[in-house]
Formats: C-alpha cells, structure tokens, sequence
C-alpha cells in the first residue's frame, strides 16, 4: 500500500475546484492590493568582544558601586551623635573606607579611559558635546 506522503494528489472536482479557483482569485486580488515589502539589508556582524574591555568595564562598575557605598556609610554616620565611645573610631574608619574606594575608583577610570572602550567614549563625547 503506497503512502499518502508520496500518492499523487486527487484531482480537484465539483464544488471544491469552484471553491479553489475563488480562493486563488481573491489571493491574487490581495497581492495586486499589497505587494510584498523589499527585504530589508543584512545587518553587519557585529564586532567580537573583547574580554579586556569588559575586565574593565566590570572593574569600574564594581569600584562605583564600592565608592557609592562608603559614601552613604559616610553620610549616614554623620547625623548620628551617640554618646559612646566607639563613635569617632567609628566615623574614621568610615572615612579611611571611603578615600580607600575614592583611590581605587580613580585607578579603575583611568584603566577603563586606556582602553579602547574609553577611547571610543572619548570619540563619542568629542562628536557630540552635549551628550
């Protein structure tokens, strides 16, 4: 028994072929109505990333993140006045963190604008001023 997959199609008769020939009509109507749209271009493949440039994209993320941190420490330490004595240990060492993170902030900018991505920041704030 052959199968359906490869049997020739039946032949359409009757009411079915009426049927058919008003589909391809009215398909035809439509594609005279709206014609197919051109393919838009291929988009270029972007460029590979470098691994070097995320290193230190991540590097300054994580020394903002740290700085803004011992900056909050910082200020919510200032409004608070309690009379032990632990409280200007307490306000210097909050002060040592956040020159330490203000210093490691600085080093990470600077690695971040050596690098190509920095570069291309740079490239991209000298085109448009006002960005």
């Amino acid at each position: 028994m052959p199968s359906v997959a490869i049997a020739p199609a039946a032949p359409v008769v009757g009411a079915a072929a009426g049927k058919l020939a008003a589909l391809h009509a009215n398909l035809a109507r439509l594609e005279a109505m709206f014609p197919p749209r051109p393919q838009p271009a291929p988009q270029p493949t972007p460029a590979p990333i470098d691994p070097a440039t995320v290193a230190a994209r991540l590097a300054l993320a994580r020394t903002q993140s740290a700085l803004f941190d011992a900056r909050a420490a910082r200020y919510a330490l200032r409004d608070e006045y309690r009379p032990q004595p632990g409280r200007f240990t307490q306000l210097r060492a909050a002060i040592m963190r956040y020159r330490e993170a203000r210093t490691a902030y600085a080093a990470a900018a600077a690695a971040f604008h050596a690098s190509p991505a920095g570069a291309a920041l740079q490239a991209a704030r000298a085109r448009y001023p006002l960005f």
